[in-house]
This record gives C-alpha cells, structure tokens and sequence, in this order.
C-alpha cells in the first residue's frame, strides 16, 4: 500500500463538536484539544497536532485514519484547498497559504502559518429530527460552542481561505448568523455552508448576497415528500414545499456568484427506490447529486434491519438505477457525483456480501467492540489488514463499470 500524506494536519482546524473537541479532521476524532480549555492559537501549535503531522508525514494517514474516510478513497474534493493561488498576493489568505505550504513542505511541525479551513459546530441544535443523526441525544443537552471562541474567530477567519459554521443546522443559530451578518466582505475569505434548506430567510439571502461563497451543500435524503417527512421532518415544523423553493432560489444564487452546489442523499431502505429520481432532482436544480449508502450511527440491530436489510429485488433495483444515473452526472460532467455513484455501487456489493444479513452485522459488531478494546499497538496490524483487504474490494467494485 503507496503511503498517502493528507495535508489536514497542516491545514485544517475543524472544532465539529460543540463540546469544544477540536480535531483535524470530520472523519478523525483524535482529539487535539478543546477550545474551552485553550485558544485557537495554542491548540493549533499544541503538541497534539505536532504529534499528528509527524505521524502523518512518516506513516501517512492509513496508520492513523479510519478506513472509511472519503479522502483515502478520492471523495470530498471540496476540502481541497489548493486553489488560493486564486486570491490576491497580498491578500492575507493568500500569504498565509503560500507559508503553509512551504511548511509542509519542509515537513514542519510547529507552523507560523494558521488555519486555511476552519470548520466549527456551535451547536447540535436543529429544527428537524432526522433518521440518521448521531447527533440527537447529544442536541439534547443543547452544549454550545463558547463566546471566547466565536470572539476569536473573526481574527483567524480573515487568514483562512474557508471558513465553514456546521450544525445541527447553521442557521439556527443567532451568534452563526450574526457572525455572518458582521463579517468584513472585503477580505477574501470564502465561506461553506451545509444546510436542510428549511430556514433560509430573506434575511439569510441577504447575508449570502454580501458573502464569498466557495460551496453550498444541501443535506435532504429524499426526492419525495413521503420519504422526506419520514426520515427528516418527523413532527418537526418544516415542509418539503419550503425546501423545493429554497433548491429554487440557491440555484439562482449559484448562477449570479458562481459557487458550487450540492444535493445530499444517504440512500437507505426507506429510500432506495428513489436513487435516480434524486439525481434528476438535483439535475434539475443546477446541484451536483452525492449519494451514499447510509451509516449505522450507533451499531444498533433495530437500525440495520429497519434502514439497512435490502431484499433481492430492491437490491437489482439500485444498482440498474445507479447505472442509469451514471451516464447522467457523466453527460453533465459531474466527476464527484460520478464518485460517489460509484463508490455506492461498490459498498452497496459489498453490504449485499456482508452486513445485508442481520446476523452477519451482529457478528461483526461483536468483532468490532473487542477491536476497539485492544490497545493501538495491537490495533494497527489488524487495520492494515482490514483495510488492505477492504481498499481490493472497493477498488473491484470501482474498476467495474
């Protein structure tokens, strides 16, 4: 296996858990610590983060990454930063990109650069109730991110090349909002948003008006009202009418400030059937269409058998769509939807062989909780096996065309 150094160690600063737990990455969850504990700046410098970028830099990310990360398997090419030579020389965005990459480079560990992607959750908090959150129990608490942290902010996002509020959803909350609403739109920092669509307002159309807008993805796992209702809105106050004209007015948004635009969909039982006409949907609405199979957030037999049991026919069903969908996103050029089209193919052939049968799943669950008991030194052999075994399946279910 060909050593692959990601560059997040050196480049992004992603706090995606209102507790304040900063990591370096969404799909990592070392922990390299807490804005409640420290600042931005002695945490980006900590010795938790120098310890990653020497790890990274001499075993590369297979030895410290989870398997399943979309990076390892040549998704989410919108984390990519290496765009900044875009932005004005003497734009601070600019020169700190340019010393960070000398950095990294040098392979430097303590870096006089800061952040170029800063992510942050201020809270779980969110106006639906969706099927798939891992975040539910924990919104509950309604943990919020500290007013230290949303003062430091401003001074770091105007180094940054992205900065990128996350939820819960990011609109819900007045210190995000207000934050957005003040920031200085002369400096050229450009902003991310995900959201469920359901609370953009004329206010917020105005703030993103004024912003610099690298991407917009929209999380909406349907392309029915019914499924919607079912797996997001749940009792919640939202509508999928209110959705459908939001889809409207963003791809308006895309054709005047020239960002990219994404549909989001975790394809799960309740679902399957509608894999192509999400394509269409989003097709239709100027947006890339990425689709997943879905995650099990919490291992839970009830959710594998309500969400993740196929039968036969639903199976065949998926794939012959996914196939059709392919040549669509290929003619309208779409390489990460063609991705992650693919990558369903392959884990979904995968699921058929393995965790499709409950007892299988229960098995492996068994297996993976002993895993996670083991200490590292025991648990990195095993990962390179797994994982080397899981990249040759992967990589036959993606060669497969």
């Amino acid at each position: 296996m060909n050593k692959f150094v990601c560059k997040h160690p050196w480049t992004h600063f992603e706090v995606n858990n209102p507790n304040g737990d900063v990591t370096m990455c969404c799909n990592n969850d070392m922990v390299m610590g807490n804005v409640n504990e420290g600042s931005i700046a002695e945490i980006w410098n900590s010795e938790k983060f120098q310890d990653a970028r020497k790890r990274m830099r001499e075993d590369g990310a297979h030895s410290m990454c989870p398997h399943t990360c979309p990076v390892l398997q040549g998704g989410k090419k919108y984390e990519d930063i290496d765009w900044f030579d875009g932005l004005s020389d003497d734009g601070e965005p600019h020169q700190n990109a340019v010393t960070n990459e000398q950095e990294f480079d040098d392979g430097r560990v303590k870096l006089e650069s800061t952040p170029r992607w800063l992510r942050f959750t201020y809270s779980y908090a969110c106006n639906l109730d969706c099927y798939h959150c891992y975040q539910r129990e924990d919104a509950k608490i309604r943990a919020k991110l500290p007013d230290s942290f949303m003062a430091e902010l401003e001074a770091f996002a105007k180094r940054s090349q992205v900065v990128f509020p996350f939820g819960g959803e990011p609109f819900f909350f007045g210190p995000v909002v207000s934050f957005l609403e003040n920031y200085n739109t002369n400096l050229e920092t450009r902003f991310m948003f995900i959201t469920n669509a359901t609370l953009l307002t004329d206010r917020i159309y105005e703030i993103l008006e004024k912003l610099t807008i690298s991407g917009f993805a929209v999380s909406l796992d349907a392309a029915s009202e019914l499924s919607f209702d079912l797996l997001r809105v749940r009792g919640r106050n939202a509508t999928w009418q209110a959705v459908m004209e939001n889809l409207g007015r963003l791809s308006e948004l895309k054709q005047r400030k020239g960002f990219s635009l994404t549909l989001s969909m975790t394809v799960n039982r309740v679902n399957c059937h509608e894999i192509e006409d999400f394509v269409d949907l989003a097709l239709e609405h100027d947006c890339e269409p990425l689709l997943l199979l879905v995650s099990n957030p919490f291992q839970t037999v009830d959710f594998q058998k309500s969400y993740l049991v196929f039968d036969d026919k639903q199976l065949q069903d998926m794939f012959a769509q996914i196939e059709r969908s392919l040549v669509k996103v290929r003619q309208a050029r779409l390489e990460d939807a063609e991705v992650h089209l693919k990558l369903l193919r392959a884990n979904l052939r995968n699921h058929q062989r393995t965790e499709n049968n409950p007892a299988l799943f229960r098995a492996k669950s068994t297996a993976r909780a002993a895993y996670h008991q083991l200490p590292e030194f025991l648990q990195l052999p095993i990962r390179r096996v797994v994982q080397g075994a899981r990249d040759k399946r992967l990589a036959e279910g993606l060669l497969d065309d």
